[in-house]
C-alpha cells in the first residue's frame, strides 16, 4: 500500500420519523400533564350564576373569594329570582322581534315602530328592576368581611386596564 488510509464511506443519514413521533407526543403529553397540574393548583372554575342584570352589581370573581358553602346559600338567593328574570329577557326579546317587524312593514309606520321602541325601553327597565333587587337581596345576605370583599371586587373591575392616577400637581408636567 502506497500510505494512504481509505475510510469507508459513511451512509447518508437518514430522518428517523419515529423519534420526531416520540418527541411530539411527549410535547403533547407535557401539555396535558401541564394542564391537570393547573386544574389541580387552581381548583375547578367558580360556579357562575350571571344573568344580564346582575352582572353589573355583582362581580363574578367575588363568588370564587367564598368557600363553596357560603358561594351556594348566596347563589340561591339569586336563582330564587332565575324564573322572573327568565321571563323578562323573553319579553325583551319579543320586544325586539316587533320592533323587526315594524321596520319591515310598508307603508313605514313610525307609531308602530315608536310603539316597539318604548316597549323595549319598559320591559328591560323591568328586567333591569328584577336584577336589581336580586342583587339587593344578596348584598342584604352579606357579612361584614364579605361587603368589603365585594367592594374590592367592584373597585378592581373598574380599575383593570387603567394605570393607576399618579400624585402629580396641577402645575407639574
Amino acid at each position: 500500500m502506497n500510505g494512504t488510509t481509505v475510510t469507508p464511506a459513511t451512509a447518508p443519514r437518514r430522518v428517523n420519523w419515529l423519534k420526531g413521533a416520540l418527541v411530539a407526543s411527549l410535547a403533547v403529553n407535557l401539555l396535558i400533564a401541564g394542564a391537570v397540574a393547573a386544574r389541580w393548583y387552581k381548583g375547578p372554575p367558580p360556579e357562575r350564576y350571571a344573568r344580564l342584570t346582575q352582572a353589573q352589581l355583582i362581580p363574578r370573581f367575588f363568588f370564587r373569594d367564598l368557600d363553596r358553602a357560603r358561594r351556594m346559600e348566596l347563589m340561591a338567593v339569586l336563582k330564587a329570582q332565575d324564573k322572573d328574570i327568565r321571563d323578562g329577557r323573553q319579553a325583551v326579546k319579543v320586544q325586539v322581534m316587533a320592533l323587526a317587524d315594524a321596520l319591515e312593514t310598508e307603508p313605514y309606520d313610525e307609531a308602530r315602530v315608536k310603539s316597539a321602541v318604548e316597549g323595549f325601553t319598559a320591559k328591560s327597565e323591568a328586567l333591569f328592576n328584577t336584577g336589581a333587587d336580586a342583587a339587593l337581596a344578596v348584598i342584604g345576605k352579606l357579612t361584614p368581611e364579605e361587603r368589603k370583599l365585594m367592594a374590592q371586587h367592584l373597585r378592581n373591575r373598574e380599575d383593570r386596564g387603567r394605570k393607576p392616577q399618579n400624585d402629580k400637581t396641577p402645575d407639574g408636567p
